[in-house]
């Protein structure tokens, strides 16, 4: 079949299902903090109420926003939470155990005091917590931008999110987004193998192996982990990605594409995403999306256009 466009060039894309399966259904938040630092820490320290939030609305849902996470000088127990660490203010977040795919590409981040901190600006850096039931875990980080001390940030998810344990010494909240940037570039398209690239269902590696790599040629294998409800991309044998999803009965909503900041800019969303497309095909005949890197693809991708026919991005 035609390649994908814009991807990274590639020896041998292999497609497996995970030998075994974890006992999960997908990341859920599990915790976060505020940090506080300079003359920010002042507002805390002071008398002034101080509320923060992080809210959002879940995906297919026409419910109010839900809170993720929260902390308020009104709460007794909050303001027993908070430490001294290497001179910043720490502010131990309440957080609910939402699903990472039940939540939109962005959040929003609203901290309201009567005056406006002073010193904001790279004072305040949100952290999130992310995992599965196998150990995972993925950390969403960012500096609060001056929005946030207003009528609220609209927070990117995905593009902030960076997968833990793989050694990556990049910010997150400083790499290169992941669309446009991430999407088509100059890089010749990897070989989509529709034909022999199909999800085995006894964990064996379906597809031809994966070759050797070199430094513009990496080996690419994606896994599919369908208990906990992602594809993930692995690279020369490190993670490089995650394509998350959601099923509910026979419907499944593709949510966020995340690629590791150290290998942001290389199209390898766009390898990621054509093979979890290939894998998806062979097992439901529509997904709705809601990952604006997916709905990019899509569009530069009509071979896709059918099974992305409810395509949905927040």
């Amino acid at each position: 079949m035609p390649h994908p466009v814009g991807s990274e060039s590639t020896k041998d894309i292999v497609m497996t299902d995970q030998v075994l399966l974890p006992d999960g259904t997908g990341f859920y938040l599990a915790g976060g903090e505020l940090t506080v630092a300079d003359e920010a820490g002042q507002t805390i320290a002071g008398s002034q109420p101080v509320d923060f939030s992080v809210t959002a609305g879940l995906v297919g849902s026409a419910d109010p926003d839900v809170t993720l996470a929260d902390w308020s000088t009104a709460q007794t127990d909050d303001l027993g939470g908070v430490r001294s660490e290497d001179g910043l203010t720490v502010l131990t977040l309440r957080t609910q155990p939402l699903m990472l795919n039940s939540l939109p590409s962005s959040v929003r981040v609203r901290l309201r005091t009567p005056a406006r901190p002073q010193g904001t600006e790279g004072a305040w850096q949100l952290v999130l917590h992310f995992r599965n039931h196998a150990g995972s875990s993925l950390t969403w980080h960012a500096s609060l931008p001056t929005e946030a001390f207003g009528a609220g940030w609209l927070a990117p998810l995905a593009d902030l999110l960076s997968i833990d344990g793989t050694g990556g010494a990049v910010d997150p909240a400083s790499a290169p987004p992941q669309c446009p940037e991430d999407g088509p570039g100059s890089e010749t398209a990897a070989p989509s193998r529709r034909g022999d690239a199909g999800s085995a269902s006894d964990g064996h590696v379906a597809g031809r192996p994966a070759a050797t790599g070199t430094s513009t040629s990496p080996a690419a294998t994606v896994v599919h982990h369908s208990v906990d409800e992602y594809y993930e991309l692995l690279v020369d044998g490190h993670q490089a990605g995650l394509l998350i999803y959601h099923v509910i009965g026979s419907n499944l909503s593709i949510t966020h594409t995340v690629i590791e900041p150290t290998y942001r800019g290389r199209g390898l969303s766009w390898v990621l995403i054509g093979h979890a497309l290939d894998d998806i095909r062979t097992k439901f005949a529509t997904v709705s999306n809601y990952c604006a890197v997916v709905r990019r693809f899509g569009e530069k991708n009509p071979e896709y256009h059918d099974l992305l026919s409810l395509p949905r991005p927040t």
